[in-house]
Formats: structure tokens, C-alpha cells, sequence
């Protein structure tokens, strides 16, 4: 087993969800110390048994001067802090664009775009300083084409693989790496919501398995596992990428 001083420091947002408490037990399997951020606090208080050492916040990284407070908190509780997970994301309005409440279009650009933005501002100065660091932004499938219905949600996923892309081209001369995960329909309670909206919408149940030549929806292990790959062992050379894992859904 590797010493404390060893272990690299990974901070992870969403981490109270369903994907991110995957991410988080797989990341601390892999013996990372573990900054741990989700808005809701009692959500987040059940990821406290996974290593003694980890450190839980509760924070909103959408709000102004939360990631700057999450940065500060990891260097003060380990010293430093060698990769961050941006997981924090909301599914927005289901319909049609324009029934899209537009308090509601606001909200899912600032949990899965601006939020990112806020958090890469705070640690890549640290990042550069160190020359080194890694990034993983978890987007979607949805994120690399059109998705009726969803078109708030699908616009801010193409953001953030837009951002991936653009932010790890400044930054690979620096040592830092920067990706993407891009998952296609995960099983999930958030998926279960799309779908019931989306039949509310069309008047009939809704379903993308029959889509996936896989013929199922990913299991959040399996999101788990590609992200703790990104941000902790993949070569440093894997850079702006934009890693799919759909089941052959866009093959």
C-alpha cells in the first residue's frame, strides 16, 4: 500500500450522486485521498465511510468563490492537489425548447458549464505552477450530437466537451492533462426522470435501450471506472479527448 504522502489528492464534485459516489468508491479503491464536494450536504455525509482521511464539502461550484474555497481547503488538509473531476450536473427542462422555463435553461448552464468554467479558473493556476495536473470533465454522449427534447441539457454538454478540447490545447506544453468522459444512457434515477418527462412529453413511455447495440444502459461502475483511468493512470499524452462509453450508441 502506497504512504499517505503518496496517494494523489483528486477532488470530485457531484460527488453525492449516483455517478459520483461510483466515481468516489472506485477512486478511493485505487487509494486516492479524496476531496469530496456536493451542494447537498446529508447526500454527501454517506461517503464518510469510505477512508477517514477524506475531506467532505459541502459546496455549490456553481456559486461565485466555491471552487476557489474547495482549491484552499485541498491544500490545506493534504498539501496539494494533482486532479480534479468536474461530475457536478443537472438534467435542466425535458420538452420542447420552447416550453423550456427560461429560470430553468439559466440554472442547467450554470451547474454544467459555468461551474466547470469556476473550477478549471481556480485549479489551473495551481495545475501550471506545478507543471503538472489532470482534469476530467464528465459530459455525454449528448454532447456530441443533437438530442430532441433535451436541447438545454445536450447544449451544455457540448459545451463542456468544447471547453475540454480548447482548455487542454493551452495546456498541454504546461504538463496538464485534460479530457472528457461522455457517457451515453446510464441507469441511474436521473435517467429514470428524462424518461418519465420524455413520455409525458410524447404521450408514450420512452426508452433509448433499443438505440444501444449493447442493449442496456451503462451501469455507473462503469462510468466509475473510465474516469478514475482519466485522472489517475492514463499517460499523460491522452489529452483533449472526448472518451465515449455508449454501448456502440454513436459507433
Amino acid at each position: 500500500m502506497s504512504s499517505a504522502h503518496e496517494r494523489p489528492v483528486v477532488a470530485l464534485t457531484g460527488a453525492a450522486g449516483t455517478i459520483g459516489s461510483a466515481i468516489a468508491r472506485e477512486l478511493a479503491r485505487r487509494e486516492a485521498r479524496l476531496v469530496l464536494v456536493d451542494r447537498d450536504e446529508d447526500a454527501l455525509r454517506s461517503l464518510a465511510a469510505l477512508r477517514a482521511d477524506h475531506l467532505l464539502l459541502a459546496e455549490d461550484v456553481s456559486a461565485e468563490g466555491a471552487a476557489a474555497r474547495v482549491l484552499d481547503a485541498a491544500r490545506d488538509r493534504f498539501g496539494r492537489l494533482d486532479a480534479v473531476v468536474n461530475n457536478a450536473g443537472i438534467a435542466g427542462p425535458v420538452g420542447p425548447i420552447e416550453d423550456a422555463p427560461f429560470a430553468e435553461v439559466e440554472r442547467v448552464f450554470d451547474v454544467n458549464v459555468l461551474a466547470v468554467v469556476r473550477v478549471l479558473q481556480a485549479v489551473i493556476p495551481h495545475f501550471r505552477a506545478r507543471g503538472n495536473g489532470r482534469v476530467v470533465n464528465v459530459a455525454s454522449g449528448a454532447g456530441l450530437a443533437g438530442t430532441a427534447y433535451l436541447a438545454a441539457y445536450s447544449a451544455t454538454k457540448h459545451a463542456v466537451v468544447g471547453l475540454t478540447r480548447s482548455v487542454a490545447a493551452e495546456l498541454a506544453r504546461c504538463g496538464v492533462s485534460v479530457n472528457a468522459v461522455c457517457p451515453g444512457c446510464v441507469a441511474s434515477p436521473m435517467m429514470g426522470r428524462i424518461e418519465a418527462a420524455l413520455a409525458d412529453a410524447l404521450g408514450a413511455p420512452a426508452s433509448f435501450e433499443a438505440a444501444i447495440p449493447a442493449g442496456r444502459y451503462a451501469r455507473p461502475e462503469e462510468v466509475a471506472n473510465l474516469t478514475a483511468y482519466l485522472a489517475l493512470d492514463a499517460p499523460p499524452y491522452l489529452t483533449g479527448a472526448a472518451v465515449v462509453l455508449d454501448g456502440a450508441m454513436r459507433a
